[in-house]
């Protein structure tokens, strides 16, 4: 493969990658939102998976520290800690987003908001309403 287009498809991957956090970052920020406004929410289960694409980005830097700050004997230490490390971000870029997701979920209680009974449910997330109000939940 040509060196080009290699660092190209890394550019494009990272750029997926941090799309994808910025895309559950803006689901958190609607959220918010709809809280504050709206007599209604929505809140869709699932949604922490999406920061798990960041371990791309976080690996590139990894590796390009390996290149230019580490040699010689400290080489082999680096290694296992990185392979320490992935695991670590692995284990903790969803467990993140699930403790955000649980802190908007948390700050729905607080505002008096209670889950209606109609959840609906997909492939890899379901989609719970909040209301202040039972009169305002969806019928099935």
């Amino acid at each position: 493969m040509r060196p080009g287009l290699k660092v190209t498809l890394v550019i494009l991957f990272e750029a997926l990658a941090v799309a994808f956090a910025l895309f559950f970052f803006w689901g958190v920020h609607q959220q918010y939102q709809a809280i504050a406004q709206s007599g209604l929410v929505e809140i869709q289960s699932g949604t922490a998976f999406l920061l798990l694409p960041l371990i791309l980005p976080i690996l590139h830097l990894m590796s390009i520290a390996e290149k230019h700050l580490v040699a010689g004997h400290k080489l082999a230490k680096f290694r296992k800690m990185q392979s320490r490390l992935f695991i670590f971000f692995v284990l903790m870029l969803p467990t993140i987003g699930f403790g955000i997701n649980q802190m908007v979920i948390s700050q729905l209680k607080q505002q008096g908001y209670h889950a209606c009974s109609l959840v609906t449910h997909q492939t890899r997330s379901s989609f719970t309403t909040y209301s202040k109000d039972t009169a305002l939940c969806p019928k099935s």
